[in-house]
């Protein structure tokens, strides 16, 4: 966990809340956003040359997630944006929460920061409302070109299915859990692993939170 600023980039955590703040909430099927170009050419591109030179090839059947404390052992050069960017989440969490309707409370909260690698096809992740420790949570869609995004739905069943996030690299899909309404789900459709760099605020836990103040 680290709570202090270290040789962070301003640039790209001011960039990413910007956008957040400026971006309306979607409400069908339930209150969404989704961020264009979420981070500049330079800095996206580095993560979409470690994942064509690395992340998508490594061979897996089970999720993995790539802290940032590991971001090294991964050939992940994105430390100081990552922090970066949940320093200015953390400066701005109020009227981040309160782009949505409702969210959820806690009385201390972290981010738990990183890199996801999804197996490639077939694997699917359950269709599923957010974890309740969760009070707003982000996805940014890095590698392949193409995929499957985030499926919205009402219910906890495929016959619920209202819309899918687009997979588009570089944007970003963002949502406040709420209990019994936002079920989504995510999957591959590709022969190589899906990459995401995914942001969760949530109720602090020492060993789960990468930031807090």
């Amino acid at each position: 966990m680290h709570s202090a600023d270290r040789g962070n980039r301003v640039s790209q955590g001011k960039r990413f809340v910007d956008k957040c703040l400026e971006t309306k909430a979607l409400l069908d099927p339930w209150p969404h956003q989704i961020l264009s170009d979420t981070f500049d050419d330079s800095t996206f591109q580095k993560l979409t040359d470690v994942s064509l030179s690395k992340l998508l090839h490594i061979k897996t059947d089970k999720l993995i997630h790539v802290h940032p404390k590991d971001y090294k052992d991964y050939g992940i050069d994105f430390y100081d944006e990552t922090l970066d960017i949940c320093k200015n989440i953390f400066a701005n969490l109020k009227d981040l929460h309160e782009m949505y309707p409702t969210h959820r409370h806690y009385n201390r909260l972290g981010i738990n920061a990183h890199i996801s690698i999804t197996p490639p096809l077939p694997y699917k992740f359950y269709i599923h409302q957010e974890g309740l420790e969760k009070t707003w949570s982000a996805v940014t869609y890095i590698s392949p070109k193409q995929n499957i995004g985030t499926k919205m739905y009402t219910q906890q069943n495929e016959d619920s299915f209202v819309k899918e996030a687009e997979w588009k690299p570089n944007s970003t899909f963002i949502f406040c859990g709420t209990q019994d309404k936002t079920w989504h789900s995510y999957e591959s459709n590709q022969t190589t692993n899906r990459i995401t760099f995914n942001l969760f605020v949530m109720k602090y836990r020492e060993n789960k939170c990468f930031y807090s103040e």
